[in-house]
């Protein structure tokens, strides 16, 4: 497990904790094909995924830098494309990636003994201490609206959220990576290696 401080990719301990979990996620893989879905300016491309087979990113702002984009919402962009052709998903995102990580558990089979890399950024931490519980993690971990206290059960939530996720996919957990933030907005940045079951 690596152990970060911080917030966001911009501090140093955090990009360093995201490019070591997306080098770990890529080696597991091999010949990666990578779909990142919070693309933005390109750090993280910049790092790994140009080392990775096949990239294409996504983003609502325009990115002009020769990277394969859809600019546009990823959510409908999920919805509308192959997403066979990814055998890692990364969801990097400044909130919850929980909505995303729903659309791929339900449009993206993984065959059995296929491996598949998730890339997550949870940053609903502000939420969790505020006791609201996000659609899709009651979807995915069957938490309910007034549960008081989740601000300090936040990685529980996440954990049921993961085994929630993967029981949809139907796979297991191969290996798994995880870096926290120690801001208010507690970030976690986590990287799984999945395998379809048979």
């Amino acid at each position: 497990m690596f152990q970060s401080g911080v917030k966001t990719d911009n501090n140093p301990q955090a990009f360093k904790a995201k490019v070591a979990i997306r080098r770990n996620v890529m080696a597991a893989i091999g010949q990666p094909a990578v779909f990142d879905a919070f693309a933005g300016s390109g750090k993280m491309y910049s790092e790994v995924w140009r080392e990775a087979g096949s990239y294409t990113g996504c983003d609502l702002k325009p990115q002009n830098d020769g990277r394969l984009m859809f600019c546009a919402d990823n959510r409908r962009v999920m919805r509308a494309i192959d997403l066979t052709q990814f055998n890692i998903i990364d969801l990097d995102s400044y909130g919850s990636p929980w909505e995303q990580a729903i659309i791929i558990a339900d449009r993206r089979r993984v065959a059995p003994g296929e491996l598949f890399g998730l890339i997550l950024t949870e940053g609903a931490g502000f939420a969790y201490k505020s006791n609201v519980v996000p659609t899709a993690i009651a979807h995915l971990t069957g938490l309910r609206a007034g549960i008081v206290g989740l601000g300090k059960k936040q990685d529980a939530v996440i954990d049921r959220a993961i085994a929630g996720l993967v029981r949809r996919m139907s796979c297991s957990i191969e290996k798994r990576w995880q870096a926290e933030g120690k801001s208010g907005a507690a970030m976690r940045y986590i990287g799984l290696v999945l395998k379809g079951k048979g």
